[in-house]
């Protein structure tokens, strides 16, 4: 059941429908952060119960809805719906963009952090490849890195060989997850990676949020490394 779970320090996540991309279907999780301003800020707004709302209301205006990565710009649209006053920010358009039609965009978030919500958020767009265009976030006060297609952590599930076998194929597989071999593969400009790597790596998080797999704890930053071990081969 969806219900607003607090990570510290301002941090909570929800958890949203399964839904299928592609064919596959996908866990997802929203991420949600009480600003010091008192503001709150939403990545990757999901489908949520009329009470997990209300709670997320309840801690204050929420101010700004993100899209970090192509494939959950669509779920802008009903969150706009629902706060037509909320700022819009959307990562880079890409051919893969989840896009109906035309949303009121405050800007696209590239490498410098947004100045309302710079005292509790970093980010970093992570380049390199013209189809993913993500950015990563680090929130500062709970040391935790928030990423959403990059890295995705897929749990085997019983009765299901073949899925099972195409995750592990795929790099993806729980309990360290990866970046998928299908993603490695737009990663055309790998000296451009590498630099958004480093300063990912700069960053001082244990913790890591994905929306496609469980979240990590404690002892983030070897899985983030060990992800992108492909770049630095």
């Amino acid at each position: 059941m969806a219900a607003l779970k607090p990570l510290g320090d301002g941090l909570f996540v929800v958890e949203g429908p399964v839904v299928r991309d592609m064919g596959v279907h996908f866990t997802t999780r929203m991420s949600v952060v009480q600003l010091t301003s008192g503001d709150v800020w939403v990545s990757s707004p999901a489908q949520v119960p009329f009470d997990v709302l209300a709670e997320i209301s309840r801690l204050g205006p929420v101010r700004y809805l993100v899209s970090a990565t192509p494939r959950h710009f669509w779920r802008l649209y009903a969150w706009h719906t629902l706060f037509p006053d909320a700022e819009l920010w959307s990562s880079p358009m890409t051919p893969i963009t989840l896009k109906r039609e035309d949303l009121p965009l405050t800007g696209i978030l590239d490498d410098q952090a947004q100045r309302p919500w710079v005292p509790d958020l970093d980010q970093i767009l992570i380049r390199g490849s013209s189809w993913l265009n993500e950015v990563a976030f680090f929130h500062g006060p709970s040391r935790t890195l928030l990423v959403e297609d990059v890295i995705q952590i897929h749990e085997a599930r019983a009765g299901h060989p073949v899925r099972n076998a195409l995750i592990e194929l795929g790099g993806v597989a729980a309990p360290g997850g990866g970046v998928g071999r299908d993603i490695r593969l737009t990663f055309r400009d790998r000296d451009a990676a590498r630099a958004s790597l480093r300063r990912i790596l700069a960053w001082d998080f244990d913790k890591l949020v994905v929306a496609h797999g469980p979240i990590v704890t404690s002892g983030a930053r070897e899985i983030v490394e060990n992800a992108f071990s492909w770049l630095t081969r």
